[in-house]
């Protein structure tokens, strides 16, 4: 992660961060945390498939991920799913808390900003997928294809994975 240099209130240089990573700022006595930023992902599955995107742009452009990406600030993370996969794929789907399949700390990017990666298992409503945004492309997968895929991150296999899984579970 980046450091932090200077303060967010007033934009004086701060002091080196604590042992629990906050920064004080000498000049107006505000101590400031670095926090990962908040990501969405959805595992759509629709006839015993899941629903794969590629990448168009970096970081890990042309690789496999899912529909997301960043909540935006005070965006509830059921919104932020539903809002990212309309934008990445102009197709509705539902999803709830209690579909929260993993949680996952990661970095993003070169620079190494960490982020905190909620992934939702989601039920595709309306609409068909089409690529937009910084999707590539998309593919519908198998439990049996996702070693194949060339997974930008790992937690994402790994959701698809839990997300197919489940809906082979009976109810």
């Amino acid at each position: 992660m980046r450091p932090l240099r200077f303060c967010q209130a007033c934009g004086s240089k701060v002091e080196t961060p604590d042992k629990e990573g906050g920064a004080r700022c000498g000049a107006c006595g505000r101590t400031w945390y670095q926090n990962m930023a908040p990501t969405v992902g959805a595992a759509i599955i629709r006839d015993g498939k899941a629903l794969a995107t590629i990448r168009a742009f970096d970081p890990m452009k042309g690789k496999h991920d899912v529909p997301g990406g960043f909540l935006k600030p005070h965006e509830e993370p059921l919104e932020g799913l539903r809002r990212e996969v309309m934008e990445e794929l102009s197709i509705e789907v539902t999803s709830s808390m209690e579909q929260v399949l993993q949680m996952v700390p990661h970095p993003y990017g070169e620079d190494g900003q960490w982020v905190l990666s909620i992934g939702f298992k989601a039920t595709w409503v309306s609409g068909e997928p089409q690529p937009a945004d910084d999707v590539a492309a998309i593919e519908w997968v198998g439990i049996e294809d996702l070693d194949r895929l060339d997974f930008a991150w790992e937690h994402d296999r790994t959701l698809l994975r839990r997300a197919l899984e489940d809906d082979q579970e009976p109810d």
